[in-house]
């Protein structure tokens, strides 16, 4: 089954583009657009978002990135199913990554990108894993540990289990992994999302990077 895309992006030229590049792909499908975040929350709202990935760009004046990806956290919060959000941008702006991924993003992109690696990043958000772009992630990190303030500190089991999360592994696939009881692991992830304080998994793994305990 192919993965169905939603473009989020305010330039309409980007969003025709994208969808006849994404067109020529076996593994993808557009199956929506709209020109800003607010246009795409009130879809969403509605329940006329049928996507597993959404591509978004960041700065857009009719509701930017950050507001679709809190709209979207809230509502994962209140237990509604959300799809997964991959930020495509222009910006390389360390911030806005750590921001984006703090806010609930599972990858974030360049717009340069290739097709064939496009479709590999929306392959691995739509399983659930991340998708950071490395070069751009190696430079946000370089950025967030000489700013970072951060004081926890992580024990050996604590470090082994955000490294397996950061693999998109789920609490199943980790207790097969460790040979643990899913109940155990799964009081161990709230445990650690605890410390880290932190709702999800994709801000646990954010701040995993960012303090050097994981690498991708």
């Amino acid at each position: 089954m192919k993965i169905s895309i939603h473009l989020v992006d305010d330039q309409q030229l980007v969003r025709d583009g994208l969808a006849a590049l994404l067109s020529m792909s076996e593994h993808v499908t557009v199956c929506g657009q709209d020109s800003g975040g607010d246009a795409f929350l009130q879809r969403f709202q509605q329940g006329e978002v049928e996507a597993h990935v959404i591509l978004l760009d960041m700065r857009m004046p009719e509701g930017d990135g950050l507001s679709v990806l809190r709209g979207l956290q809230q509502a994962q919060n209140n237990g509604q199913s959300v799809p997964a959000c991959l930020v495509l941008t222009t910006f390389d702006d360390a911030e806005l990554m750590a921001d984006a991924l703090h806010a609930g993003a599972r990858g974030y992109w360049l717009k340069d990108t290739s097709l064939e690696v496009l479709v590999q990043a929306i392959e691995r958000v739509a399983n659930g894993e991340l998708a950071l772009q490395p070069e751009l992630t190696l430079k946000a990190l370089s950025k967030q540990r000489s700013d970072a303030t951060d004081t926890i500190v992580l024990n050996d089991a604590e470090t082994a289990l955000l490294s397996l999360m950061a693999e998109g592994l789920s609490n199943r696939d980790i207790a097969a992994r460790i040979f643990k009881a899913e109940g155990t692991v799964r009081n161990q992830v709230s445990a650690l999302l605890a410390k880290l304080e932190v709702s999800n998994r994709t801000q646990a793994i954010a701040k995993g990077l960012q303090n050097g305990w994981v690498s991708l």
